[in-house]
């Protein structure tokens, strides 16, 4: 793996031109964007949650703003993957490299859209006094966890989506669902709380804001995650024993 990282590199480069007509402007782009989009969820619900906690407006942006920087990489780097073979399919008949490799490319543009909108989302929590300075770093290893143990399932999608055609709609519709299940946006109280334990992405997001925020109360809910971790390989082991003839076929 190590000896094709200078490759991996290269098609990262060649997929960010082909989208932005450029690395350097794709990643600008999604800063703006994904900064954007923090901003705007965090003003429209900071409104609502402080109509009845005035007082906690602080407590609530660094609540929103770690939930965010947790979530939209992540679930750039679902959507991305999932049509990843596809959009490749001509390099990958053409080169002799196989389709494995493309299926890190979302991974490590993930990181990078990671990297670069915590850059603000940090010195936010700064101003605000709310970054745990001595383990925020560990957060960055919750995400290249949770993006490695994502990766299996996201070359499952990868391999349906060129048998399927195109099913990037249906799993961006389905990241909504995950999405507003998920404790980011709102506290986990009540029936909703009965309904975040089992999102798959609960836990990983609770371990992300221990170590991100230096005040955030966690009980965490790891006996719920323990059969994405059995579940989740095994998807990505079958689909790349079971698909891949069949997906050099289709491609």
């Amino acid at each position: 793996m190590l000896k094709s990282l200078p490759i991996l590199w290269i098609l990262v480069k060649r997929d960010y031109a082909l989208q932005f007509a450029g690395s350097s402007l794709g990643i600008s782009w999604m800063l703006v964007q994904n900064f954007s989009l923090i901003l705007i969820y965090t003003v429209v619900f900071l409104f609502l949650h402080l109509k009845g906690n005035p007082e906690s407006a602080s407590d609530f942006i660094g609540y929103t703003f770690s939930g965010l920087l947790f979530w939209i990489p992540l679930q750039e780097y679902m959507i991305r993957g999932t049509s990843i073979l596809t959009e490749n399919r001509q390099l990958i008949k053409r080169s002799p490299l196989g389709p494995e490799i493309f299926l890190w490319i979302p991974y490590v543009q993930m990181l990078i859209h990671f990297t670069v909108t915590a850059v603000p989302v940090l010195i936010v929590l700064i101003v605000l006094g709310k970054l745990n300075i001595i383990l925020f770093p560990v957060s960055i290893f919750v995400i290249l966890a949770i993006g490695y143990l994502l990766s299996f399932i996201q070359g499952y999608l990868a391999r349906a989506n060129v048998i399927l055609r195109d099913i990037t709609p249906l799993v961006r519709l389905i990241s909504q669902f995950f999405f507003w299940s998920l404790p980011i946006l709102y506290l986990s109280t009540g029936f909703l709380h009965s309904i975040n334990v089992w999102n798959p992405l609960n836990f990983p997001l609770e371990l992300f804001r221990f170590f991100l925020l230096n005040d955030f109360a966690v009980v965490f809910h790891w006996k719920e995650f323990i059969p994405y971790l059995i579940l989740f390989p095994l998807i990505g082991i079958l689909s790349r024993s079971k698909f891949h003839s069949v997906i050099l076929d289709h491609l």
